[in-house]
């Protein structure tokens, strides 16, 4: 299925004000960014909420795998992971990594900050209950 950067205009609308990007998920960010050679912290610092979540989301499962992530990222670089952090679809980022946050309003509500830990992610199933 080819990816239709236009869906991504209209879910994902540029943030006003700083917001915290600290802890695991910097510490994480910054290892990728650093493997890589591609920059990661910057953009996700002034990325839109949507695309924040998904890259939490995303940084999570690097960070802390399940053993479905194991499988998912067996064969992926830090290049390929961080250049698909940044450009495929927050949605299908966030679906492929767990289908309870399929829906753009809800993962959204997860973008102003990283949760504490890793598995958050796996276990706060309803960010509007937080």
């Amino acid at each position: 299925m080819a990816h239709d950067p236009s869906s991504d205009a209209r879910h994902e609308t540029r943030p006003h004000g700083f917001r915290p990007f600290c802890g695991w998920a910097l510490e994480t960010a910054s290892q990728l960014e650093e493997q890589s050679g591609i920059r990661l912290v910057v953009p996700l610092f002034g990325a839109s909420d949507l695309r924040r979540a998904a890259a939490f989301l995303a940084l999570a499962a690097w960070h802390s795998p399940t053993s479905r992530h194991e499988i998912l990222f067996s064969e992926l670089t830090a290049e390929e992971f961080s250049t698909w952090l940044l450009r495929e679809d927050p949605i299908e980022i966030a679906e492929l990594l767990d289908s309870a946050w399929r829906d753009p309003q809800k993962l959204a509500l997860l973008g102003n900050e990283p949760l504490p830990a890793p598995a958050g992610y796996w276990t706060t199933r309803d960010p509007e209950r937080d």
